[in-house]
């Protein structure tokens, strides 16, 4: 009879921990493949059966999941198999009696027989990059991501001496569970109501708008109400320059004067009260906004992870924070132009892999907001369906441009409505973790590069907003009633 190998111990310990199997299939999901065809073939041919199972299962109601209808289904895909030898099939037959038995690995040994078997995966994934791989951009992205699973699957089940493990009592352990969050307050009081009194440190925010609508507007608004209120924050552009019209915004925000006069006038030509009045206002201030200019970023030949995306913004936020400064919140503005920059860096083509991609950054800015306890704003397009809309029309959190399900990794998702002849659109939390459903309306005051929350407004039958206060006269109730539609 063979003899079981530590590859063959791991797989036993994989389907021997609920929380180390749960891991195992979201890597899986990744495309990250403990078991191959190459290396272990008698254990791919068992894991892709197992894996085929829990999916027939979750698709077939009353349908049996014990430990013997997992083995007779993996003993069915080995007897099927023609790439195993005999003495392969042979292993297999003293693993899955084992499995039936319930014979796993002790928990400490689990956890090494899994990192030893993901360090093999990892040593294979880098080899194989070598040898396909144009640059040490996408190596390193492979390496970063295989350490992160070696540290986050092998973990699987282990108690933490001061916090919590995977098994715990809640009613006992309350005080480490539920636990005062300092809020950061956006400065801007629509975004507060809509997010409940604004965000936490570790939480990323999507923001979605259609082209032109209205987007960067936000962002100087946001990054502007930040600054004042004393916040280092650190605001990614990747589409538009700082210099003219971002600039010219931020003045218009800042002093409340039209933008038409600050058009490329030049600061040090305008009028006197202004310039004093934007001094006056961010005297003190500043140095709390802190801009990265992506249009202008060359990634350093020196380091591989500089590629133009996630990776290069954090290696700016840590150089701040080499100098002291700790910012408290972080603005992408676009993801989408981040990910042109991402892919025109590495290669890639994103009509075949923009999810791929996608899901490598989003993945980094939660690592990053995690990690450095730091709230994190990306602001995207919505897809054509959305933008294509009647400006009454409610946009949901799935419309995000190309990102399918990728929003569900946000902490709160905000759409951005279309604007209407008046300029007045629709925002909401489509998503919110921690908050209820918030429905407000809008309206962009553009020569002053802001938004306003106005109340009054209703959605009319032809697709525009419209206030019944203004205009309606000696209008009875069943007039003004059939103007509007209650079909958002």
């Amino acid at each position: 009879m063979q003899t079981l190998n530590n590859n063959d111990l791991a797989f036993l310990a994989i389907l021997g921990n609920g929380d180390m199997t749960a891991r195992a299939l979201r890597m899986y999901a990744d495309r990250t493949y403990l078991f191959t065809e190459l290396a272990t073939p008698h254990l791919c041919v068992m894991w892709d059966a197992y894996v085929d199972l829990l999916q027939q299962a979750r698709s077939t109601p009353g349908m049996k999941r014990t430990r013997e209808v997992a083995a007779a289904f993996m003993a069915d895909a080995v007897q099927r198999s023609e790439a195993l030898t005999e003495p392969l099939r042979d292993k297999c037959d003293r693993i899955l009696d084992r499995y039936i038995r319930g014979e796993f690995p002790g928990e400490e040994e689990s956890r090494l027989l899994v990192s030893n078997l993901i360090g093999q995966e990892a040593n294979r994934a880098v080899m194989a990059k070598v040898s396909t791989c144009a640059g040490l951009a996408e190596l390193k992205r492979t390496i970063d991501r295989s350490v992160r699973q070696v540290d986050e699957l092998s973990k699987s089940g282990q108690r933490k001496e001061d916090g919590l493990g995977v098994l715990f009592s809640p009613l006992r352990d309350i005080r480490k569970l539920a636990t005062h969050t300092v809020r950061v307050p956006t400065g801007i009081n629509w975004l507060d109501k809509a997010s409940g009194g604004g965000g936490r440190g570790g939480e990323l925010w999507l923001i979605m708008g259609a082209p032109g609508g209205g987007k960067s507007v936000m962002a100087v608004q946001f990054s502007c109400a930040q600054a004042l209120l004393g916040n280092h924050t650190m605001w990614a552009t990747y589409e538009q320059t700082l210099e003219g019209d971002l600039a010219e915004r931020m003045i218009a925000n800042i002093t409340d004067t039209p933008l038409e006069s600050i058009r490329d006038v030049g600061f040090d030509q305008l009028p006197e009260d202004v310039r004093n009045r934007y001094w006056t206002a961010v005297s003190g201030s500043e140095d709390f906004l802190h801009a990265l200019d992506m249009t202008q970023h060359e990634p350093d030949p020196s380091d591989p992870a500089d590629y133009g995306g996630v990776a290069s913004i954090r290696r700016h936020f840590e150089r701040l924070k080499a100098e002291g400064i700790v910012c408290r919140t972080l603005i992408l503005d676009w993801f989408g132009a981040m990910m042109n920059r991402v892919a025109q860096t590495l290669n890639k083509d994103l009509s075949r892999e923009y999810r791929f991609v996608a899901m490598d950054e989003i993945m980094e800015l939660k690592q990053f907001a995690k990690e450095e306890d730091i709230m994190i704003i990306v602001f995207h397009q919505l897809n054509q369906e959305a933008v294509n809309a009647r400006p009454t029309y409610l946009a949901n959190a799935s419309q995000a441009q190309d990102m399918r399900s990728l929003q569900n990794y946000f902490d709160y998702v905000f759409p951005i409505g279309i604007r209407d002849e008046n300029n007045v659109c629709y925002f909401s939390n489509a998503k919110s973790r921690k908050f209820g459903r918030v429905i407000l309306t809008l309206r962009l005051i553009g020569d002053r590069s802001r938004f306003v929350m106005e109340t009054g407004w209703l959605p009319n039958k032809n697709g525009q907003f419209y206030r019944p206060m203004e205009g309606d006269g000696d209008m009875d109730a069943a007039e003004l009633s059939a103007m509007y539609s209650r079909e958002l």
